[in-house]
């Protein structure tokens, strides 16, 4: 070998040696570097263009990655912080709605109230046992409105949260696009490394899994490419903004599905459907799911325990408090056009002298002949009585009318008696107590939309939990939204409100009509006389389905009826019917208080009920009458029908059962989380160390490779010494 080849080859020695000795440095300075993978140093043979062999020189990708063991990582890692956050909302909503074993969770709340009714039953003329039962029922509404309020504030928190996650997914994808550019650029110089460069990308597309699932690959140019896990691009040339706008304020009717909170944005595409796994798959599961199915749970619940408690203090009164002047929660739109009829029996209205006996009494129909009519009718019927009638109390400051609200006002003007109302079978005096049937006509048509039992009930006379909401949005039930109706014909839907009128608005459906269609219709019909829309229709996703929902825009008390058709003696099916269209639950949890003047003075609640005596042919009060506070625990006991609400179905079970379902359910939820959070943390942590089995730094090895290369430049340096002192010698003899 000629001593210039010996010369060159030994500095190409030299070189090569350094560069693997700077490697294991390389590698040893930075064993605790996050996001660092170890550096193998490889070299491979220089020959020259004459073919000549000059020594070796050093590669340049060096890189220790198993790419399959980091893909996993990322997916893996992906779905325990999914689990992970879900963790902790759901821990903090558990420790305000209590575990199923404790006594301050919701569901031992509710069984406190039956047991409170269950002691007025039997002391139910001692003021400390109205007194607990109308603590039990505050607590327990107390309860559901701080539960309320959290699920609200944890939704408003996780929007926000998701839009940081967005703005940190932005700043990742633009890092990414600039370190794209240093690796191809690098890798075009030749003889450069961009292994730092590659290391940084993976770290920063290692916390964008951790964020949302994605998918990526490397082009032949060094370039990486991310798509979400839809396929939508997120970096391709350039990163795109990813965006969320979050809400100013959440609630039950607010949610994604109906337009109330706006989607995550990879530039122009929605990927909010898109995102399942990571942080952000987390908390759009509680936004979205999760919180807003408790939500609507405590919604019905709330919805159910009101209208069974109504219903039984309706059909009470407080004596010895009773009262002189009654004011109804229901709200109507005319009582000119707006009717009732009444069916199976008679209702009794009788007034009260201090000591209980009685001072009056008529009867509606048997004796005012009032069976159908205007609620306008009605009241002027009961009116004209209490001030007119010869057999009457003559009391000429009596007030029977709708007020400003439009809710029925009773005032007998004078404090002398008081007033009570008793539904009865027959028209006959004294017959037996049970509920009539209220044919509501709600749109001034002629046929009667829904029925209601119970007088007082259905007007609102006496009821003990009330509420500031206005019956303003309407709900189906879970639906599919590409199911057709199915109904026979054309059917009209009618649209009125307190400010519009009655059937301001309308809508044909047929059987071809699909819930979407049915919306669209609903929205281009309910707009005023400027094009400005005063309704709105939503399909708002829910457990397997959607619901149709219909929001009078301005919180107007709204009614929704129909009217058939009828072609060649067929009349057409009921859309209502068919779609299960009720007034909404929605916010129930968050609005129920009890009565004021009663949660003032528990006295005022009504524990007994008008009784009658056959001996005196009198109706009469009695302060030892416990009938009303049985029928209070009764309602506890008897099973109702839950409209299905969230991830449950339709279910018959007491009030308490249903109570124990939420608590339970939010406990299983919380369980599953916790058992994946568990499960993930140690695969994730399993395959971490096989991953950096290849890419960690291992001290021991890196040292001893240190003495491999340190030999290694030594006897490259010996040889060049040993040429260059040969060159010497030869030059010397010349």
């Amino acid at each position: 070998m000629p001593l210039s080849s010996a010369i060159s080859s030994s500095l190409n020695g030299i070189r090569t040696s350094q560069r693997a000795i700077d490697v294991v440095s390389e590698n040893v300075s930075n064993v605790d570097t996050e996001g660092y993978n170890r550096k193998a140093y490889s070299q491979k043979t220089l020959v020259l263009n004459n073919g000549r062999i000059s020594g070796a020189i050093s590669n340049t990708d060096l890189r220790q990655v198993d790419t399959k063991l980091v893909a996993q990582y990322r997916k893996e890692s992906g779905i325990l912080q999914s689990s992970s956050v879900r963790v902790y909302y759901l821990d903090l909503i558990q420790a305000k709605m209590g575990e199923p074993s404790s006594q301050y969770s919701v569901s031992n709340r509710v069984a406190a109230i039956q047991t409170a009714f269950e002691s007025l039953g039997v002391d139910a003329d001692k003021l400390n046992a109205q007194s607990t039962a109308v603590t039990s029922i505050d607590t327990a509404l107390s309860q559901m409105q701080e539960l309320s309020a959290q699920i609200q504030s944890m939704r408003l928190e996780i929007d926000q949260e998701i839009s940081s996650l967005c703005d940190e997914v932005s700043d990742i994808l633009q890092q990414l696009d600039k370190l794209n550019d240093d690796i191809v650029r690098t890798s075009a110089l030749g003889g450069q490394s961009a292994d730092n460069y590659k290391d940084q990308r993976d770290l920063l597309i290692t916390r964008l899994s951790e964020i949302m699932d994605i998918q990526s690959y490397e082009r032949s140019s060094g370039e990486t490419v991310i798509l979400t896990g839809g396929g939508k691009p997120l970096l391709d040339k350039d990163g795109v903004t990813v965006s969320h706008i979050p809400a100013a304020t959440t609630g039950s009717l607010i949610s994604y599905s109906s337009g109330g909170i706006t989607g995550i944005y990879a530039g122009k595409f929605d990927i909010t459907q898109e995102i399942t796994s990571g942080e952000m798959s987390g908390l759009i599961k509680l936004r979205d799911t999760e919180l807003q199915d408790m939500q609507t749970q405590l919604d019905e619940l709330a919805y159910q325990m009101t209208l069974r408690l109504n219903a039984v203090h309706n059909k009470g009164v407080g004596y010895p408090n009773a009262t002189y002047e009654m004011t109804g929660t229901r709200t109507f739109i005319d009582g000119d056009k707006q009717t009732i009829t009444l069916s199976g029996g008679d209702v009794k209205m009788v007034l009260f002298n201090g000591d209980g006996t009685q001072a009056f009494n008529v009867s509606l129909t048997g004796e005012l002949g009032f069976s159908s009519g205007s609620i306008n009718d009605m009241c002027e019927k009961i009116q004209d009585w209490l001030r007119n009638a010869v057999d009457g109390p003559h009391l000429e400051h009596a007030s029977v009318a709708l007020n400003g609200d439009g809710k029925l006002s009773v005032d007998l003007g004078d404090s002398a008696y008081s007033i009570a109302f008793r539904d009865e079978k027959t028209v006959l005096k004294g017959a037996e107590a049970a509920d009539v049937s209220i044919g509501f006509d709600a749109d001034g048509n002629g046929t009667v939309d829904r029925t209601h039992s119970g007088f007082c009930d259905f007007f609102g006379l006496n009821d003990l939990i009330v509420t500031s909401k206005n019956d303003s949005v309407y709900e189906s039930e879970i639906i599919s939204a590409g199911s057709l109706m199915g109904i026979k014909g054309k059917t009209t839907i009618n649209f009125s409100d307190t400010e519009h009128g009655l059937n301001f608005a309308s809508v044909d459906v047929t059987a071809g009509d699909s819930l979407k269609t049915i919306a669209e219709k609903i929205n281009a019909a309910l707009v005023d006389g400027n094009g400005v829309q005063i309704g709105r229709a939503d399909l708002v996703k829910e457990g397997a389905g959607y619901r149709l929902r219909v929001t009078d825009i301005n919180n107007n008390q709204m009614e929704i009826t129909e009217t058939k058709t009828t072609v060649n003696g067929v009349t057409s099916g009921s859309i209502l019917t068919r779609l299960g269209m009720k007034t909404s639950h929605a916010g129930y949890a968050a609005e129920l208080t009890v009565r004021s003047d009663i949660l003032k003075s528990p006295s005022l609640m009504n524990t007994g009920k008008v009784q009658y005596s056959a001996d005196t042919g009198q109706y009469f009060l009695s302060d030892a009458d416990n009938s009303l506070a049985n029928d209070f625990a009764k309602a506890f006991t008897e099973t109702v029908d839950f409209g299905s609400a969230g991830s449950f179905s339709k279910i018959t079970v007491p009030l308490s059962d249903y109570a124990s379902s939420i608590v339970s359910g939010l406990a299983t939820c919380l369980n599953e989380a916790n058992s994946v959070t568990d499960y993930q943390t140690e695969l994730v942590t399993t395959i971490y160390k096989k991953e950096q089995d290849v890419s960690g730094v291992d001290l021991d090895e890196e040292l001893s490779m240190l003495l491999v290369y340190q030999r290694s430049y030594s006897a490259a340096a010996k040889a060049l010494t040993t040429a260059l002192e040969m060159l010497e010698m030869l030059d010397g003899i010349v």
